[in-house]
C-alpha cells in the first residue's frame, strides 16, 4: 500500500468535507465542484462518484453502520445514499438555505441539520421524515453534534450562542450564552457531562451539560479558534486550533496550557486526536498536515504533498491511516506505520 493517494483525483474543485466510515474501510470526499466521491481506503481507488447536489457538498457523515452515507448541500437539501449499492435513498427537504452540517445519532435512527436559515431539524432515518423543527437561533447554524448517549443534541451559531436540546423531545434542554463572538464547533466529553465550545472571540468554553453552568473559560489563543475536542477516555485534556496557527493542549482541571503545538505558518482548518489518544494531526491554509505526540508536543511529521490550504485532516476509526483534503482538490490517504514509528 502506498503512503499516500495518486495527486490526480476526479474532483474539480475545493475539497469541504471528508469523512472516514466507522469500520475505517471507506473515505468520502465532497467539493466545490458539486460531487461527492467515495474511495477505498486500502486500496485509495475511487469506487463511485455521486453528482446530484446543485451546489457546494458542505457535511457528509456515514452512518454508524456503515451502511448510509449523508450529504448535506449549499442549495438546503440533505442526500442519504446506500454505501453498497450507490442508490439514493431518500432526499431531505424542509431548510430554506445552506446546510453546513448534518450527523447521525449514535444509534443511526435520526439525522440532525443545521442551517443557515437559522434553523436546526431532527429527522427519521427509517422514514426519512422531520421529527423536530427546533428554532431559536437568530443567525446561521454553524454545528450540530449529538451526545454519545444521543440524549441531546447540540447546536451553535453565529447568533453567538450555544444551545443544547432535548432529543426525544426537540424542547431546549439549556442555552449557554457568554461567547461574545460566533460559536464554531463544539465537543462532548465522552461521559456527557460536559460540553466545550470554540468561538471567534478567541475562546474555548467548557460547560456542564446538566446545569448549563459555565465551569472554565480558556482564553489562551490570539485569534477565532476553529477547533476544539476533549481528549479520548478521561478528557482531561482539551485541545483547540486557531486562527494564530498554533494548537494549544490545556488541561480542564488546573486550566494551564499543557503543551503549545508550534510549526505551522497560517491558520488552522482542522485538528483532531488519534483515536487512542497517543497523537494529534492538524491540517493549516500553509498547505501542510502535522502529526504531533501529545505526550511531549514533538512535531512527528510534517507532510507537504497539498499545493494549497488544506482544510480537513482526519484519522481513521482504527488509528492506522491519516486522510486529508485541500483546496487544491486532492484527497490523501496515508497509512501511518508506513511513515512514522507509532510505537
Amino acid at each position: 500500500m502506498q503512503p499516500a493517494v495518486n495527486t490526480h483525483t476526479p474532483h474539480t474543485g475545493s475539497v469541504t468535507s471528508l469523512a472516514f466510515s466507522p469500520d475505517s474501510q471507506w473515505v468520502a470526499s465532497g467539493s466545490d465542484d458539486t460531487m461527492i466521491i467515495l474511495w477505498e481506503a486500502e486500496t485509495q481507488s475511487v469506487v463511485r462518484i455521486w453528482e446530484s447536489h446543485d451546489d457546494i457538498v458542505w457535511h457528509l457523515a456515514f452512518s454508524p453502520d456503515n451502511l448510509r452515507l449523508a450529504s448535506s448541500g449549499g442549495e438546503g437539501r440533505i442526500m442519504v445514499w446506500d454505501v453498497d449499492t450507490g442508490e439514493q435513498l431518500a432526499i431531505l427537504e424542509g431548510h430554506a438555505d445552506t446546510i453546513h452540517t448534518v450527523v447521525w445519532s449514535p444509534d443511526g435512527t435520526k439525522l440532525a441539520s443545521g442551517s443557515d436559515d437559522m434553523e436546526v431539524r431532527i429527522w427519521d432515518t427509517q422514514t426519512y421524515e422531520q421529527l423536530h423543527l427546533l428554532e431559536g437561533h437568530d443567525a446561521m447554524v454553524t454545528f450540530v453534534l449529538f451526545s454519545h448517549n444521543g440524549l441531546y443534541l447540540a447546536s451553535g451559531g453565529a447568533d453567538y450562542n450555544t444551545r443544547i436540546w432535548d432529543v426525544a423531545t426537540g424542547a431546549l434542554h439549556k442555552e449557554l450564552k457568554g461567547h461574545r463572538g460566533v460559536v464554531w464547533t463544539g465537543s462532548f466529553d465522552e461521559e456527557d457531562n460536559r460540553i466545550a465550545t470554540a468561538s471567534d472571540d478567541g475562546s474555548v468554553r467548557i460547560w456542564k451539560v446538566e446545569t448549563g453552568e459555565e465551569l472554565v473559560m480558556l482564553h489562551e489563543h490570539h485569534g477565532p479558534v476553529w477547533v476544539v475536542s476533549f481528549s479520548p477516555g478521561d478528557g482531561r485534556q482539551i485541545l483547540s486550533g486557531s486562527s494564530d496557527s498554533t494548537l494549544k493542549i490545556c488541561d480542564f482541571f488546573t486550566k494551564e496550557v499543557v503543551e503549545t503545538l508550534k510549526g505551522h505558518d497560517s491558520m488552522i482548518n482542522s485538528a483532531t486526536f488519534s483515536p487512542d489518544g497517543r497523537f494529534i494531526a492538524s491540517a493549516s491554509s500553509d498547505n501542510t498536515v502535522r502529526l504531533w505526540r501529545r505526550s511531549d508536543g514533538t512535531n512527528m511529521k510534517t507532510f507537504n504533498e497539498h499545493n494549497d490550504k488544506v482544510t480537513h485532516a482526519l484519522f481513521s476509526p482504527d488509528g492506522t491511516m491519516l486522510a486529508s483534503g485541500s483546496d487544491d482538490t486532492t484527497v490523501r490517504i496515508r497509512v501511518l506505520s508506513d511513515i512514522v514509528n507509532l510505537d
